[in-house]
């Protein structure tokens, strides 16, 4: 795919002459041309806010805030599916906590040659995870992407996954101390009264986290790689509300829909981010 991205609200082009026309040419450059949808990026830890994803990365087509410094790493559960469709998850862990090791120990030695990019790094410690293959992880089990017990499934695999990096994030935060930014936010709150500085503390012992954000997942991971991408498996796209921050880098082969099907594929994307419930289910659209 080309690194060009076009960020497109799809609830706001729903329905119109000039919608038409503009979908209509997305779908004809759709392999030079990105689509991506406006959404923000969140933390795992309660205690820091959303923040808007005004640009895009171009070299993991994540939407991010602007000036933000991210280190990338990649987990394929593909790897870790047996014939019988059963997820090796000792291995997965273990290959989950190496990510956010090595990912910390970049963040350390990477001089970062913009000082935005640099403070950022200092201060929020951004991973971005991307765990792939969650439709494959169906085709192996040969269950049906429709079924909502497949959802269900993936959906306990996502938690389990979640878990994982906080628990190693949160381990990383005792030994080597939380994510600096946590600091600044509890200076800031101090002003008010020491009343609420205690409870900023309490929280703070019981939530800090080492990294910002951690868990990357891509709308495009729920179609099996290396075919074409089956229409049914985008029942499976509620798993991006698992994630700390999207990617809308493509890889898989759309050639066989028509303008509508891909229409429709990113006006579900953004009706599914658009659900944000308050429980810490993360990416949504803006």
């Amino acid at each position: 795919m080309s690194g060009m991205f076009f960020v497109i609200n799809a609830r706001e082009w729903q329905s119109s002459d000039v919608a038409d026309r503009v979908w209509q040419r997305l779908w004809d450059l759709r392999d030079v041309v990105s689509v991506a949808i406006p959404t923000v990026v969140s933390s795992p830890c309660s205690l820091l806010a959303e923040e808007h994803a005004d640009t895009v990365c171009l070299s993991t087509g994540m939407q991010v805030p602007l000036s933000s410094a991210w280190v990338s790493r990649q987990v394929d559960l593909a790897s870790f599916v047996q014939a019988n469709g059963d997820v090796r998850l000792a291995a997965l862990e273990q290959a989950l906590i190496e990510c956010v090791d090595s990912g910390d120990a970049i963040h350390d030695a990477t001089g970062w040659d913009n000082p935005a990019l640099w403070s950022d790094s200092r201060l929020n410690r951004r991973l971005a995870i991307a765990v792939r293959g969650w439709g494959a992880v169906a085709a192996r089990r040969g269950a049906d992407p429709g079924d909502f017990a497949t959802l269900t499934a993936l959906e306990q695999l996502a938690g389990h996954v979640r878990a994982i990096l906080e628990s190693r994030s949160r381990a990383l935060a005792e030994e080597h101390g939380h994510c600096p930014v946590l600091d600044l936010e509890g200076v800031r709150i101090g002003r008010y009264s020491a009343e609420l500085m205690a409870r900023w503390q309490s929280a703070l012992e019981a939530s800090a986290l080492r990294h910002r954000n951690l868990l990357m997942m891509s709308p495009w991971d729920v179609f099996p790689r290396g075919q074409p991408a089956d229409l049914r498996y985008m029942d499976l796209l509620p798993l991006l509300r698992c994630a700390n921050s999207l990617s809308f880098q493509r890889d898989v082969d759309i050639g066989h829909w028509n303008v509508n099907e891909f229409r429709g594929f990113y006006e579900r994307v953004g009706a599914i981010l658009s659900q944000g419930d308050g429980n810490g289910l993360i990416a949504k659209q803006v």
